[in-house]
């Protein structure tokens, strides 16, 4: 016999709650007991949809950026990337930028929470990009062959600076980054000759 299915207004009360009270007080200062208060949902019904503190957290932040995070479409490879980027680093500037590096901070310490973490959230940011390089391929605008070496690039140097640098996250290295992502996707991704190597006998002196 199946329970009742799960009411979304009330998953929804819970992820404004943690949300709202991650931006006032910090991860460290929310606890399930401030989010059952501030969403009006028992701490049972929230332990009945999520495992642990972490778990409300991923799935509110997962929530955002399937909702408010966009999947541009504008039929041209770099206005795609820009507005994802654009968009992307105007939310870890704020909230969701700490509750990244808060999500991170605790997937480094349970391989069992780093697989959801991967699995609700950072998979869902991948396949975002993944989508637009399917319909730039099309296009003819991406010749290196790994979408996968792609993604890295779109997202490797965001997650650096989330942890390290923040404040490098603008709408300027946004555009920066975007055309660093292009030069390389319109290679075919192999080395070209290097005629004047010190093996090729063209060395000086």
């Amino acid at each position: 016999m199946t329970g009742r299915p799960r009411d979304p207004a009330v998953d929804d009360a819970i992820r404004r709650a943690a949300l709202e009270l991650v931006g006032e007080h910090g991860y460290r200062g929310v606890s399930m007991e401030a989010i059952a208060a501030r969403s009006g949902v028992s701490k049972q019904a929230i332990y009945r949809r999520h495992a642990s503190k972490g778990e409300v957290m991923l799935d509110a932040q997962a929530a955002f950026a399937r909702t408010r995070l966009p999947t541009p479409d504008t039929g041209d490879l770099r206005e795609d990337l820009l507005a994802l980027l654009e968009e992307t680093f105007s939310g870890q500037r704020g909230v969701n930028g700490a509750l990244n590096r808060a999500l991170a901070a605790e997937a480094l310490q349970d391989d069992a929470f780093s697989e959801l973490l991967n699995e609700r959230l950072i998979r869902q940011r991948r396949d975002a990009v993944r989508l637009i390089l399917a319909r730039a391929r099309e296009r003819g605008e991406v010749a290196h062959p790994s979408d996968d070496l792609l993604i890295d690039l779109v997202f490797g140097p965001m997650w650096y600076a989330l942890l390290l640098d923040p404040g490098k996250l603008t709408a300027e290295y946004a555009a920066t980054l975007t055309d660093a992502v292009l030069a390389v996707a319109r290679s075919h991704g192999r080395p070209e000759s290097r005629t004047n190597s010190p093996t090729s006998g063209n060395t000086a002196g």
